[in-house]
């Protein structure tokens, strides 16, 4: 049986907990918590309340570093031997997590929240002393909740940009889709409804239709037809770019926080 621990229990701790606690090989959870929010929270969800970061990893086969990236600096340092330990900190490399936690098994993961549904996306990086059975164990653990990607850990800035700020910017999206609707006179439930299956279907179709964003878009379109109506807007509006914009700050705020305990 699998003990879980979150030395910090924030936003994305709350999810993966809420995934992890109903995994038949998982024998519940403790956290150390400073927030009395977030400890009713974790009381709530069934658990323990431990008093020191010593304490979590000591009783924890796996343990979640959860907090803000901006105080790892300011934890201390801490043993935790041969116990897995995984950091979700977004722009923290395993050799920097690996000075306030010591580990020979570090893992660096970049979750979404998508995890609360059961349609996450987790993307991690090993370091060298991570067996294949003990990352077989780790894979399961959060591929229970979704799916689960092998990444080189130079590739994380980007991740954090594409999938685990991602939610956000997709749901940003979905506000103006949304307010589009309702001047056309359609509720919001249901312009809620009628995106977010399109959403999804589209995911679906770009995973398992085999074939490029550019066809999937042709495959739409129709000469003179309501797509490419849209579509001309969106060119001439040049919404790609700034949309890759939108990712390109996210990973660079990442590689900022590489390099600053004091970033905000």
């Amino acid at each position: 049986m699998t003990r879980i621990g979150f030395i910090g229990f924030g936003k994305m701790a709350e999810a993966l907990w809420s995934s992890f606690r109903h995994q038949a090989d998982v024998d519940g959870a403790s956290t150390y918590e400073v927030n009395p929010i977030r400890i009713a929270v974790a009381t709530d969800l069934g658990m323990t309340i431990s008093q020191s970061i010593n304490d979590v990893i000591s009783s924890s086969n796996i343990t979640f570093l959860c907090v803000k990236p901006q105080i790892l600096s300011t934890l201390g340092q801490y043993d935790a031997g041969d116990s897995i330990v995984i950091s979700i900190l977004a722009g923290k490399s395993i050799a920097t997590v690996g000075k306030t936690i010591q580990s020979r098994k570090l893992v660096r993961v970049m979750p979404n929240t998508p995890c609360m549904v059961n349609q996450g996306m987790a993307a991690v990086a090993w370091s060298d002393g991570v067996n294949d059975t003990e990352k077989s164990l780790v894979r399961a653990l959060l591929g229970a909740n979704g799916r689960v990607e092998d990444v080189p850990e130079e590739w994380m800035d980007v991740v954090t940009g594409i999938s685990g700020s991602g939610p956000a910017f997709l749901y940003r999206l979905a506000e103006s889709a949304i307010a589009a609707a309702a001047d056309c006179g359609m509720p919001p439930d249901v312009a809620i409804r009628l995106l977010a299956q399109t959403m999804i279907g589209a995911g679906t179709m770009l995973l398992e239709a085999g074939k490029s964003p550019y066809e999937l878009v042709a495959d739409v379109s129709s000469p003179g037809g309501t797509t490419l109506a849209g579509l001309d807007v969106f060119d001439r509006g040049n919404i790609a770019a700034r949309f890759t914009d939108v990712i390109r700050a996210a990973a660079d705020r990442s590689r900022e926080l590489s390099h600053s305990s004091s970033a905000n």
